[in-house]
């Protein structure tokens, strides 16, 4: 995932940067150093989603020029029924090969979302990211937690863990998780974490910003040291609130 390992990098959602250059007028060089990376996300909640077009994700990312955005993504829930999963897989993989032949001539970089709740429904994303030679994917896991799931942090690795058998990734970003102890569950694949536990872990709504800085830096370089050092899988190698950490 050459691009962002190593360096400090921010994920938003593709509505949050509707309403920068919507409101301000303002892209990316407006906010981050240019040694800074930035991905933009389709991954948004599923009443945005459901009004967000491919054109209109397309014209947002390419405005606002990020070194990678996450395409079109769609519902696929395990409460659905799998004719609906297969069909929103399919869908979410269509939009990504547009996007991919929309941004082609553009320096922003393709990060395919994997979805599906089985081998099956998996297998429609593997054959697209083959397709565009693309050995790097997003992984979203913010649904383990909360509701009915509890803390489903082993089955969270458990999947994860499929899909790099299934799957010869280079590289994962981990959306949703950002736990020390959950990501050093993971395979040395998941190299880069995106989520929100940061604002917590450095006290920023408590503390005074040097203070914050100041514990955002010790906890991220703990979270780095933890991130591709798994124990290895058998046969496998911000919107602006959201941080991304990379070992």
């Amino acid at each position: 995932m050459q691009g962002f390992l190593g360096r400090d990098t921010a994920m938003m959602k593709i509505t949050a940067v509707e309403t920068l250059l919507r409101h301000r007028g303002k892209v990316r060089s407006t906010y981050f150093p240019d040694d800074f990376s930035v991905i933009t996300s389709g991954v948004i909640h599923d009443d945005s989603l459901k009004e967000l077009r491919w054109t209109q994700e397309r014209n947002a990312a390419e405005a606002f020029s990020p070194d990678f955005h996450i395409p079109t993504d769609y519902p696929v829930y395990g409460n659905m029924e799998k004719e609906t999963r297969l069909e929103n897989i399919k869908k979410m993989m269509d939009g990504t090969e547009w996007m991919y032949e929309q941004l082609e001539d553009s320096e922003i970089k393709i990060l395919p979302l994997v979805k599906g709740f089985s081998s099956e429904e998996r297998a429609v994303c593997y054959e697209t990211l083959r397709k565009l030679d693309i050995p790097y994917c997003a992984y979203y896991g913010a649904q383990y937690f909360g509701g009915k799931m509890g803390n489903g942090i082993n089955k969270l690795n458990e999947d994860v863990r499929e899909v790099v058998s299934e799957l010869d990734v280079e590289g994962m970003l981990l959306i949703g998780l950002q736990s020390r102890n959950g990501l050093s569950k993971m395979p040395p694949e998941v190299v880069a974490a995106a989520g929100q536990r940061w604002i917590k872990k450095s006290g920023l709504r408590e503390s005074s910003m040097s203070v914050a800085q100041q514990q955002y830096v010790q906890w991220r370089q703990n979270v780095e040291n933890t991130l591709g050092g798994g124990q290895a899988t058998l046969g496998s190698f911000a919107d602006s609130s959201e941080v991304m950490v990379c070992g």
